[in-house]
């Protein structure tokens, strides 16, 4: 069968997880008619996904008389007052997928972009934390997406060879990241468009409920 030899799953966690990603677009905007600040839908699609890094320079080359940190930082506060009041919204199917994952007794890591501090108050607050295996921050590494450090260095943490791992992602940036590093990747569409990785990914789900047919038809 298909998928005999996949072992562990790692997933991304903004618009893979959790329906964050419009929340982070709103701020961008607000944060930027406030503070003076340049941000386009273009900028925005690419830092998607990226590191906390990547994201500076692309911000800095467009706004060089901004600090990208201060700008991040006042953005971020506005989206923590925005989550305390509304709750960290899920994707749909996420329970289901998770309970499923669990009974088959496949290894599962978090591979996310976000700082460590904001990744384990999304987990902690939607009761994730106790479900992987591994966690992995964007600022527990060298290297961002879409380099392939972090999927690499989950596999490794879970025991498994980056072939018996599936990388779930929503961004090309975390594609990328998952392709380089030797995962099959499923690719499930949120903010970002897909098509210039579409030949990386080994399946494109619509949802994440979607994913529990693909192995059950095998």
């Amino acid at each position: 069968m298909k998928y005999d030899g996949i072992k562990g799953f790692i997933f991304d966690m903004d618009g893979t997880m959790f329906d964050t990603e419009r929340v982070y677009y709103k701020f961008w905007k607000i944060t930027a008619e406030e503070r003076g600040f340049i941000i386009t839908d273009e900028m925005i699609d690419k830092m998607r996904g990226a590191s906390v890094e990547n994201i500076g320079v692309l911000f800095k080359k467009v706004n060089p008389d901004f600090d990208y940190m201060e700008e991040r930082s006042v953005r971020k506060r506005h989206i923590y007052d925005y989550l305390k009041v509304h709750g960290i919204p899920k994707k749909a199917g996420l329970d289901e997928l998770f309970s499923w994952l669990k009974k088959k007794n496949y290894r599962l890591a978090l591979g996310s972009s976000s700082i460590k501090e904001q990744v384990m108050m999304y987990l902690d607050k939607t009761d994730y934390t106790g479900k992987f295996d591994y966690i992995c921050a964007g600022d527990m590494i060298k290297n961002g997406k879409p380099a392939p450090d972090i999927y690499l260095h989950c596999a490794e943490k879970l025991g498994l060879k980056p072939e018996e791992c599936i990388v779930v992602e929503d961004s090309p940036n975390g594609i990328r990241a998952g392709y380089a590093a030797g995962c099959r990747v499923f690719g499930i569409k949120d903010m970002s468009e897909l098509d210039e990785v579409r030949d990386m990914l080994t399946e494109e789900p619509e949802t994440l409920t979607d994913i529990i047919r693909i192995f059950e038809q095998e």
